[in-house]
Formats: structure tokens, C-alpha cells, sequence
């Protein structure tokens, strides 16, 4: 009876309803707050954590389990093309300033990440996980395995760099005086990825536009890019 509970507890049986009940927990006291310091994934992840630390679940039994929607998390982001595609005029017309604002951008979120936590003492394990902060989960799962961070810490990192950009981000891009939603977009989809994306598609169908294209761009050059400085360097 014990080792029929012990499997229980680490399958998807448990594991699946888990996440559905605690996002639809953390998105019915988002709508209930009205404050972006409450956003969905922040409840979620409150209440998934507290489950797991009560159960003494670890993360690598806990991910297995949640197989199902990590095999999702790709389709939702192709979904994001749809946007896209409905704002493509506008897409093309910005190309070059996008095209430098990505690399720039895409550069600067992981060296800064790096840089701060080198003079904090970060160990290697810490640097590698924050190397991939600005690309959207499965991308940054990807990028983990082919430069050997540890995948837990790295999801970590990718949610806790999604939910502070989507939450501090708007208002802070609106105390700059930036109105511009393709501007708003962009930055968030470059520092907030998936998360950033979400909260720009509240905003508008344009923010969202341009916060899924800089989010797979962003990813896309990451993937590239990463494995193969970490070639190098090693």
C-alpha cells in the first residue's frame, strides 16, 4: 500500500490535475486582485511548490510527471504566429531598427545576468543556468542540456526572469513615457519571453505581435549562439 502511494505521488495521475488546479487558482486570484504583482504563474508556482515541498516530491519526479505539458509548451509557442501574422504589414516595416534592437537586446540580458552574479560569487552551476534566463522554457531546457546546467535551476531562473518582466516591466516602460506598444512588446518578449508575451497580448493584439516575434527570434538566436560560445569557452 505505501509503494502504491509512493508511485501515486510521483505520477502524472497527481501531478497533471495539480497544475491545472493550481493555475486556474493563480489565474482566479489574478482577475480577483487586479494587480499585476499577483500574475497567474506567481500563485501557480506558490501552490505547486507548497505541494511539493509538503510531499517531499523532488523536481526531476516532479518534471517527469508533468511530461504531458512540457511536450505542449512547444505548440503554444508556435501558436503565438498567429498574431504574427495578422500584424506582418506592420512587422516588416520596422525590420531594421527590430533586427538591431534583437541582437543588442539578446546579447545584453544573459552577459548582464552573468556579470552581476560573477561579482555576487555565483558558482558555474549558477552561471550556466542564467545564461539562458531570456529564452522561453523549452528553448532554454534545450540550451540546458547542451551546455550541462542543471535544468531545475534553469526553469527557475527562466520564471522567476518571465513573471518580474512581465510584472515591473509595463509599468516601468510607462514611467519612461514609452506608449509605443510595438516598443512595449519587444522589450517584453526579449526580457519576459513566454510570460512577457502573455501580459503583452493583455495589452494589445499589437503589443502581442511584437513581443511573440521578438520571443522567438530571442530564443531562436539563443540556441544557436549559446551551445556554441560554450564550445568555445570550454
Amino acid at each position: 500500500m505505501a509503494e502504491q502511494l509512493e508511485q501515486l505521488l510521483h505520477s502524472p495521475l497527481l501531478v497533471l490535475p495539480l497544475n491545472a488546479v493550481a493555475f486556474l487558482f493563480g489565474l482566479m486570484l489574478y482577475r480577483r486582485s487586479g494587480t499585476t504583482l499577483l500574475h497567474p504563474i506567481v500563485g501557480a508556482s506558490a501552490m505547486v511548490a507548497a505541494v511539493l515541498w509538503s510531499l517531499d516530491i523532488d523536481y526531476p519526479d516532479y518534471q517527469r510527471a508533468s511530461g504531458l505539458l512540457y511536450a505542449l509548451l512547444g505548440p503554444a509557442v508556435v501558436a503565438l504566429a498567429v498574431p504574427l501574422k495578422q500584424n506582418l504589414g506592420i512587422i516588416r516595416r520596422a525590420g531594421w531598427p527590430l533586427a538591431v534592437t534583437l541582437v543588442v537586446g539578446a546579447a545584453l540580458a544573459p552577459v548582464v545576468a552573468i556579470l552581476i552574479a560573477l561579482l555576487a560569487g555565483a558558482t558555474e552551476p549558477a552561471l550556466l543556468a542564467l545564461a539562458g534566463k531570456s529564452v522561453t522554457t523549452p528553448v532554454a531546457l534545450a540550451v540546458a542540456d547542451k551546455i550541462h546546467a542543471a535544468q531545475s535551476l534553469t526553469v527557475g531562473i527562466v520564471l522567476f526572469t518571465g513573471v518580474v518582466g512581465a510584472v515591473l516591466g509595463p509599468p516601468l516602460l510607462h514611467r519612461l513615457e514609452i506608449r509605443d506598444h510595438r516598443v512595449i512588446g519587444f522589450a517584453l518578449g526579449i526580457n519576459a519571453h513566454a510570460i512577457g508575451t502573455a501580459r503583452a497580448l493583455e495589452i494589445s493584439a499589437l503589443c502581442g505581435a511584437f513581443a511573440a516575434l521578438a520571443m522567438g527570434l530571442c530564443g531562436a538566436l539563443t540556441a544557436i549562439a549559446l551551445p556554441l560560445l560554450a564550445g568555445v569557452f570550454n
